[in-house]
């Protein structure tokens, strides 16, 4: 009978738990981001990426706009990539696409297709000459530096960074340095700089209208830790708001977006553990006392 009650009350609080309605999306007629993560060696993919993407869903549904994640080069296919808006290369690295799939890429494009780069995509597709202009610089270590801090200035008055913040103070990343500057490519807007090396600027960001269509870059994103930082993901946003092009604007303020869902996944599978080892135990130790 003991356990029949410590059943009933654990069950309770799951039921009250999951009658809580879900917000609904706001992301249900927003623009559809397909999130590109493929690496051409295992070795080169970051531990990030899952974390990233799992932000990027969370955000979409907040603030209007829907993600497909995929490894699978096969979205790049005139039929597929008809179902997006925006592509994000995210943390990709070496030869993903081939002959076929960058033609459709870049028809995509062409016919007004969004393009977002984050960190890695500047280490992509290295034979590609088309790819590097329209990312519009390619990494030029290897590797990229160590982890620091440095303070990120954001030029808000550009359309392309219209909802990022002014500053981002202390920002972790890892830093890279170019084989050209995007600053002197034509109709290229410089949205974020730094001071890399040195105490001079360089910028981490940038952006401009591209051969029918809008590429968005931004050289930050490279640890977990850099995805905490709430003003990367309001540059972040800025990004595909922009790329996704005006036809497609999703929320564009945070009090217009859907409240988060108030319980984790972890939450609720703690919830049922407790549940269960909870009720096991009981179980045991009526067992016990039903011993002579």
């Amino acid at each position: 009978m003991r356990s029949l009650r410590v059943f009933a009350a654990v069950g309770a609080v799951l039921v009250t738990v999951l009658a809580t309605p879900q917000p609904a999306s706001a992301a249900a007629d927003g623009p559809r981001v397909l999130v590109f993560t493929k690496v051409s060696d295992p070795k080169q993919a970051h531990r990030s990426t899952p974390e990233a993407v799992n932000l990027l869903e969370m955000n979409g549904r907040r603030y209007g706009y829907n993600v497909d994640a995929s490894a699978d080069a096969a979205k790049f296919s005139a039929k597929s990539l008809a179902d997006y808006d925006v592509v994000m290369f995210l943390n990709t690295y070496g030869d993903v696409l081939d002959d076929g799939q960058q033609k459709a890429f870049q028809t995509w494009m062409s016919d007004g297709g969004g393009f977002v780069g984050v960190h890695g995509a500047a280490r992509t597709e290295p034979d590609w000459d088309y790819y590097h202009d329209l990312v519009g610089a390619y990494e030029s270590e290897g590797e990229g530096g160590p982890l620091a801090e440095h303070d990120v200035t954001v030029d808000t008055e550009l359309p392309a960074a219209e909802h990022a913040p002014a500053e981002m103070d202390d920002h972790n990343d890892q830093w890279y340095q170019f084989d050209r500057d995007p600053g002197k490519l034509k109709k290229m807007g410089i949205v974020a700089n730094a001071p890399v090396v040195g105490d001079d600027l360089s910028p981490v960001t940038w952006a401009r209208p591209f051969e029918g269509g809008r590429t968005w870059y931004t050289s930050l994103g490279h640890s977990a830790k850099a995805y905490e930082d709430g003003n990367f993901t309001k540059l972040l946003r800025s990004g595909i708001w922009w790329t996704a092009g005006e036809k497609n604007a999703p929320l564009v303020s945070a009090t217009d977006a859907a409240p988060p869902w108030q319980y984790g996944l972890s939450f609720l599978a703690w919830i049922a553990a407790v549940a269960i080892g909870g009720g096991v135990a009981v179980v045991k130790l009526n067992r016990r006392e039903a011993l002579p």
